[in-house]
């Protein structure tokens, strides 16, 4: 037999090597891998914090036209020629200075002569005593009958009853000629003075307008609700929104007792003084009003507050950690924070107001506290 060649043996050997491995049993398959869990939803980020109990004054805030207490449009009482004005407008003047002054001359003449009549009558009357006195001596030595001393003394009353008269005349001129001038009734300021002098006057016709300035009157309303609790002599709040003068101190005056048929709204006058001189008088001015009895309530930040069929609720957390709503009674706002009252009474044990609600915040969202 020839010998094999070296290529045919390693042929065979690569045949019998190839059966010997596909009669061995396939490796077990790789044990599978279990799947990863799903994670929850990832808890929301926020600021926790309790709200701040106050006690709270419940207010109403009103507006209307602040109004001087007094203000008068001053005329003279007799007819002349308008001689001097006395005070320029815009002027501070005190009680009982001169404003306006009408021309004097007749009237001064006319209680010249008023006065010269007096000194007649009473010159008469001095004559007519005299005469009396030395009739009743007379009569006393039986030199002058009784009809005599009768006349005389009837001579002496007629000449006191024209010295009566003539005073009453006097002092009626007198009195004539002080109504040429048209003095201050009250301190105030001139808020209308005439155009010129020379001009004729007639009586009861306005010359000059005073009003006063130390303590004016905010004249409002409220409706019958605000009112109900309100009573004279509460402290009030007016300020005046074009200035911002600002007066804690005024004081209710004037609680109509009856409704304003044309508005259903019952009047209010409040005092503000006005010593600085702050407040114009028919300026625009608000007022806050106390309404009711002092309370408790709480401090929350505006921004967990939100609107919810037609009322308010706080966004809060209890101690699962998860956001809710708790429904509100809104009694103020104060800038960037708000004053509510629990629909229920009390705050609820445990629960603390979010500060900062996340954009979407839902019921029941899990919240992680944020420090500092």
């Amino acid at each position: 037999m020839p010998p094999l060649r070296p290529a045919l043996l390693l042929a065979i050997a690569a045949t019998a090597c190839g059966r010997r491995g596909a009669d061995r049993p396939p490796p077990p398959p790789a044990p599978a891998t279990a799947p990863a869990p799903a994670a929850g939803p990832a808890a929301a980020a926020a600021h926790l914090a309790a709200p701040e109990r106050i006690r709270f004054v419940p207010r109403v805030t009103a507006t209307g036209t602040l109004k001087a207490r007094q203000a008068s449009a001053l005329a003279l009482s007799v007819a002349g020629t308008l001689e001097r004005v006395a005070v320029r407008r815009g002027q501070e003047v005190r009680e009982g200075a001169l404003l306006a002054a009408l021309d004097t001359g007749a009237a001064a003449a006319a209680l010249r002569q008023a006065e010269a009549a007096v000194a007649a009558a009473r010159a008469q009357l001095a004559l007519a005593e005299d005469a009396l006195a030395r009739t009743e001596r007379l009569r006393r030595e039986e030199g002058a009958s009784e009809a005599q001393a009768t006349q005389a003394r009837a001579q002496r009353d007629l000449s006191a009853a024209h010295l009566a008269a003539a005073q009453a005349q006097a002092e009626q001129a007198r009195v004539h000629l002080s109504h040429h001038r048209l003095v201050a009734p009250f301190p105030g300021v001139v808020t209308r003075v005439p155009d010129g002098v020379g001009i004729a006057v007639s009586p009861g016709v306005p010359l000059v307008t005073l009003v006063t300035t130390r303590e004016l009157v905010l004249e409002t309303s409220l409706t019958q609700a605000e009112a109900a609790e309100l009573r004279p002599g509460a402290r009030a709040t007016v300020s005046l929104p074009g200035t911002g003068a600002r007066a804690a101190d005024a004081v209710v005056t004037v609680v109509v007792p009856a409704v304003d048929p044309a508005t259903n709204r019952v009047p209010v006058e409040i005092a503000v003084a006005n010593a600085g001189g702050h407040f114009l008088a028919n300026a625009y001015a608000r007022a806050e009003l106390p309404r009711g009895a002092e309370r408790e309530a709480w401090r929350v930040p505006a921004a967990a507050l939100v609107q919810r069929a037609g009322g308010h609720a706080v966004w809060v957390a209890g101690g699962d950690g998860r956001a809710r709503t708790l429904p509100v009674r809104l009694l103020a706002e104060e800038g960037e924070a708000a004053v509510v009252l629990p629909e229920g009474g009390g705050w609820p044990e445990g629960l603390r107001v979010v500060t900062d609600p996340p954009v979407g915040l839902a019921e029941g969202t899990a919240l992680a506290q944020v420090r500092g």
